[in-house]
């Protein structure tokens, strides 16, 4: 999950990797969301509607997955898959995350890029990050850093009270205007579930975002099927 939308839009977070917990069962989940833009971490990815599919496999604290975004727009036509593999560490509250984008077109500069040294130019397809998140009652914090040439890093931490989220995140690089390391995602949003059956609910959020980087305001809503 990225400048004012008034919009139907889903919020990507990080949280939603950081509520993992361990079961002794093998658990299936599939989620669907549509998006009027796909804004992650201060940035927006494709200036259009999109459908982001969600899959997730976990195991006594394993976990792998795949999520996806297509855009709606074929002027734009933004594409993305990522692939993500992880533990949970249940007692401590730590999440270890191993993260593959995969980003097969792009209208702008972004960390989700490869680097040919040898050619010296840079591509859209595979970028490794690795990441780790650790939960303390209603705080959490996430460090993330990609593998490949540039090394970018991101830090987010938030706090939820009572369906409030408030988060802070700040990057470099790609994530920057000037690449600098900065504040770029100060986030407040209010989450509801509805529930309309005994084994299936409808999550719907919104609130505000700002990236005092670029010095844009999102106002965002949402909602996770």
């Amino acid at each position: 999950m990225k400048k004012l939308w008034i919009y139907i839009l889903f919020l990507k977070m990080t949280i939603g990797t950081a509520t993992l917990n361990a079961q002794d069962k093998l658990k299936l989940e599939l989620g669907v969301e549509f998006v009027s833009r796909y804004v992650w971490r201060g940035i927006d990815y494709g200036n259009s509607p999109a459908i982001q599919p969600d899959l997730l496999i976990s195991y006594h604290g394993f976990f792998i997955g795949g999520w996806g975004s297509y855009a709606l727009f074929k002027k734009n036509n933004t594409t993305e898959f990522e692939y993500r593999l992880g533990y949970t560490f249940e007692r401590l509250g730590m999440t270890i995350l191993l993260t593959d984008y995969y980003y097969s077109t792009a209208l702008i500069d972004t960390v989700k890029k490869g680097f040919s040294r040898e050619e010296n130019i840079s591509f859209y397809g595979h970028s490794i990050e690795l990441g780790l998140i650790q939960n303390f009652k209603n705080f959490y914090f996430g460090c993330f850093m990609n593998l490949n040439e540039d090394h970018h890093l991101y830090l987010e931490s938030g706090y939820n009270y009572k369906g409030f989220e408030f988060v802070i995140g700040a990057g470099n690089r790609d994530y920057t205007s000037e690449g600098e390391f900065y504040i770029v995602n100060l986030s407040l949003v209010k989450n509801i579930e509805i529930k309309y059956t005994e084994s299936r609910s409808l999550s719907l959020f919104w609130g505000g975002l700002y990236n005092p980087d670029t010095n844009v305001f999102h106002f965002v809503f949402g909602a996770t099927f």
